[in-house]
């Protein structure tokens, strides 16, 4: 080896002297800004024209297209003026073109566009309308400040094959070697948004490392944030949303309730759900006016849903069914296992703060939390008898009795007042609480310093 590096190096020198070595360096341009309207009429012209690197911008305007963005156009940047619309009116969603806005790329963020009016108006078990939706095995994506509202289902019969997103990310397994990888979907605001069977922000199987934060969710008729396992194959394994996070959203009346929902028969939509995910962070939310505050579950029998964190969240008055909700709904689903719910303030006047369902595990933990039931309220409720038993229960405060569970306190409570404005608990009480409460919550008087 050391004889054929020498003469190749003599070779070199030669050629050298002789002045014949050629040697190209393939240039390589520099990103570029696009205009929408200025250097291309439409913005998915814009997106043909661009290479990676390179950043649309779409001024203020109404644009009646839907828009994808393939591999070969990783790399990119779009953003939008205040102002800039993507209008789907006039659109007829059909089977692959139901997406507003369609990535199947890596490096790309989506900022400041604000999408509606697309809608189905039949039934579909094929067609579902989706604000933003992200696919295959997308990876490094960015959805941003963006606003989607007022799309969905036109509800004309009573039918479970009505189905819309306002953000979906989703990989099948069975379709895809790698997974989605981190996707950010930040400060955005989803509103009015009719979705049947499905959720407002969905973060659906083959999907690794995630980050949902800072977003307004609001006055949608399901689910608010769903991190879903096992929809797609209940027999890969891989086939789960895992190492994500959801913090610092704000999530205020979410419901399926039967008579503005067709597809629903009972008031069970979570403000955040887990259904089948795995090492998920949850806190610093403010969910209020749900179903269901924090459903932390599997509806997948044999599956579960597993290494779960629900810290320092406030809930308030999510009286459709509970404050917080594990495990499957009945002996059909799945189950929980270690997860573990602390520091979190949840205010009920109806139902329950907590419902355990089919979830019987001790790594399943419930402590240093306060539990405030109004009215008929209950602050726990298990429903599947033995299936509901053996989890771990402790060091909680509540202004009534836990029946279950070690080391629980009754407090006594004068007085609660919700500014949801500012998203703040204050709670008068003549109990010292020390880790125990939402850092949302105030109690003036009542804390160990």
């Amino acid at each position: 080896m050391k004889k054929r590096l020498l003469l190749f190096s003599l070779v070199l020198v030669a050629c050298i002297a002789l002045g014949s070595t050629s040697i190209t360096a393939e240039a390589k341009s520099s990103p570029k800004v696009i205009e929408v309207g200025k250097d291309t009429k439409t913005i998915s012209e814009a997106i043909e024209a661009a290479a990676s690197g390179d950043t649309i911008i779409v001024p203020a305007n109404v644009y009646k297209e839907q828009i994808s963005i393939n591999p070969d156009k990783s790399g990119i940047t779009i953003k939008g003026d205040n102002g800039t619309v993507l209008d789907g009116s006039d659109i007829r969603p059909g089977r692959n073109k139901g997406s507003m806005v369609y990535i199947n790329a890596s490096n790309v963020t989506i900022e400041n566009l604000e999408i509606t009016g697309l809608y189905i108006s039949k039934p579909s078990d094929k067609v579902a309308p989706i604000g933003i939706e992200v696919g295959e095995a997308s990876c490094n994506v960015t959805i941003s400040r963006c606003k989607i509202h007022d799309m969905g289902c036109k509800y004309k019969v009573d039918s479970e094959d009505y189905n819309a997103h306002g953000i979906l990310v989703s990989s099948n397994p069975d379709d895809n070697k790698h997974p989605i990888s981190n996707v950010e979907i930040y400060n955005c605001e989803l509103y009015n948004l009719s979705l049947g069977q499905s959720e407002t922000i969905a973060i659906n199987g083959f999907v690794k490392g995630f980050e949902i934060s800072g977003n307004y969710i609001h006055d949608c008729d399901n689910i608010g944030i769903d991190a879903i396992g096992y929809e797609h194959s209940t027999k890969n394994k891989n086939d789960t949303a895992k190492r994500g996070s959801i913090h610092d959203n704000t999530i205020v009346n979410i419901s399926s309730d039967p008579n503005s929902n067709v597809t629903y028969d009972s008031r069970c939509a979570g403000g955040i759900y887990v259904d089948g995910g795995q090492d998920i962070d949850i806190y610093d939310n403010f969910v209020m006016n749900c179903d269901i505050g924090i459903e932390v579950s599997c509806e997948h029998k044999g599956k579960n849903t597993r290494d779960i964190n629900v810290t320092n969240n406030t809930l308030v008055n999510n009286d459709g069914y509970a404050g917080i909700s594990i495990g499957g709904a009945d002996r059909r689903n799945g189950t929980a296992v270690d997860c573990r719910f602390s520091r979190n303030t949840v205010l009920n006047s109806e139902n329950s703060c907590v419902v355990v369902q089919n979830a019987s595990d001790s790594t399943n933990i419930v402590e240093n939390n306060l539990f405030i039931a109004a009215n008929n309220a209950k602050i726990y409720s298990e429903t599947l008898g033995r299936r509901s038993h053996g989890n771990t229960v402790k060091d909680n405060l509540a202004n009534k009795n836990i029946q279950t569970g070690s080391n629980n306190q009754v407090i006594n409570i004068d007085s609660v007042v919700v500014d949801d404005k500012n998203q703040v608990v204050t709670v008068e009480t003549d109990a010292f609480i020390t880790n125990n409460s939402s850092d949302s919550t105030i109690l003036p008087g009542g804390v160990e310093e």
